[in-house]
């Protein structure tokens, strides 16, 4: 069992060693806060981690902001700020990518209705995180522990010196 602030820590760290922006990262981990704190799958969350960093190509044609390529954790913040401009629809290339970027809007507070690839505002209810531990599949877990991983420092002589882990001596 995990708590929230650990789940979204350690999808920040993972984030991070994947590639995304410091920003992304940041969302990124609260999304996952969110879904795990809500009941809702963390499966999302993992897909966008390993799915590969490329160009955001994004159309706007007057109330509409239409996804033409780019990954799922860079999307969702996007059309969540489009909707905070004023955006009435958003369309987006994949249909693998709705689930991410719902709760890129629902943990946002944007209630939201979806037709296939489109999606719109609503006056709908967002559900609100819980505040007890969640459970996260081992796999998942695994899968973010490896990615930030690399965002650790290389152990070494020279990293220790500098006071790096516990040092070379131990006071306590």
């Amino acid at each position: 069992m995990w708590a929230l602030n650990e789940v979204e820590g350690l999808v920040k760290k993972a984030a991070r060693g994947a590639g995304f922006p410091v920003g992304q990262a940041e969302d990124l981990g609260r999304v996952a806060a969110f879904l795990a704190g809500t009941g809702g799958s963390i499966a999302p969350v993992t897909a966008a981690l390993q799915e590969p960093i490329s160009g955001v190509d994004v159309r706007w044609d007057n109330d509409q902001v239409t996804v033409v390529q780019g990954p799922a954790a860079l999307i969702g913040p996007i059309i969540r700020d489009a909707f905070a401009m004023g955006c009435k629809t958003a369309v987006l290339a994949k249909l693998a990518h709705t689930p991410l970027v719902g709760a890129f809007l629902a943990q946002s507070g944007v209630a939201q209705k979806w037709d296939g690839k489109t999606v719109m505002p609503s006056d709908t209810t967002v559900l609100t995180p819980t505040c007890k531990a969640v459970a996260i599949p081992d796999a998942d877990w695994q899968i973010w522990l490896d990615l930030a991983a690399k965002t650790y420092v290389p152990e070494t002589a020279a990293s220790r010196l500098a006071g790096a882990g516990a040092g070379l001596t131990d006071n306590d």
